[in-house]
């Protein structure tokens, strides 16, 4: 495994139905979020696929940091509308504002495997 920075928190992300996911966070995109998001793990949430997106419930209630509307296959975005953490599978444009929290690290067919995730599902989020 590569060496990670300080500034990196590396996330494996595992829903209900066998589907595993590794992604990389950075406190340098959004210091509270991720260091809120690192303190409360490990974190057991609920999915649900919306539009290109799944959605993981948080309940940690930020705000925004650098807020965006533009978003990349593959990124991990902090919603504060949804108070919900979020895994794009296409590049898109977001309804609201999100902040780019870091990227799946996982393989791309991976990201595409999260469109048979049950809405509702279980999904658990550790720390590697």
């Amino acid at each position: 495994m590569p060496d990670l920075s300080d500034t990196d928190v590396h996330l494996e992300f595992n829903f209900e139905g066998g589907i595993a996911i590794e992604g990389i966070i950075n406190r340098i995109h959004a210091p509270l979020i991720v260091e809120e998001i690192k303190f409360r793990l490990p974190l057991e949430g609920r999915t649900a696929l919306v539009r290109n997106e799944m959605q993981i419930t948080l309940g940690i209630s930020k705000g925004n940091a650098k807020p965006t509307n533009e978003v990349k296959r593959g990124d991990i975005a902090y919603m504060p509308l949804g108070d919900a953490l979020c895994i794009y599978l296409d590049d898109g444009h977001t309804y609201s504002q999100v902040n780019v929290l870091g990227k799946v690290t996982s393989d791309v067919s991976r990201i595409n495997s999260l469109r048979g995730v049950r809405r509702g599902s279980m999904v658990h989020i550790k720390t590697l």
